[in-house]
């Protein structure tokens, strides 16, 4: 198995822990809520469970990220060798590693921090189809990729 693959794997996975942990979350905030209106009465027992109502809210919003995350994974080939800088390519720049998949942010794979982001990333908007040892500015900097996967 690939750097790539591995990273790939071990992304989705992450991915899945993320959206599994908001689901029990929303769905002890959904009982909680439920339940602490069982005997109450008044303003206060209303305002308690519209709050609880917008949290649930925001983390059926986190859900369904997470799962619309876990489909963009899916449709990545993450065994294609790749030549240029496209959705799918882990590459090294400086010594950084980068990940175009989801913006994921940073993750701690093995002995090395990669960034993973969307195709919607400036960065990846400024290297898009360059190749090993080509070179793009982008925030005042020269950005030179070393190694395509």
């Amino acid at each position: 198995m690939t750097l790539k693959t591995r990273l790939h794997d071990h992304l989705f996975n992450a991915l899945e822990s993320r959206k599994s942990a908001l689901q029990v979350g929303r769905s002890q905030l959904s009982i909680d809520s439920t339940e602490s209106g069982k005997g109450s009465a008044g303003d206060k027992h209303e305002v308690g469970i519209a709050m609880a109502q917008i949290e649930i809210e925001k983390l059926d919003q986190q859900i369904a990220l997470a799962q619309q995350q876990l489909q963009t994974l899916q449709k990545i080939d993450a065994s294609a060798e790749l030549t240029h800088i496209q959705i799918g390519a882990l590459f090294e720049i400086n010594q950084n590693w980068y990940y175009c998949s989801v913006p994921f942010g940073q993750i701690q794979f093995e002995d090395r921090t990669i960034f993973c982001m969307s195709s919607d990333a400036p960065l990846f908007q400024a290297l898009k189809g360059k190749k090993e040892q080509e070179s793009a500015q982008f925030n005042g900097r020269n950005w030179k990729i070393n190694k395509i996967y």
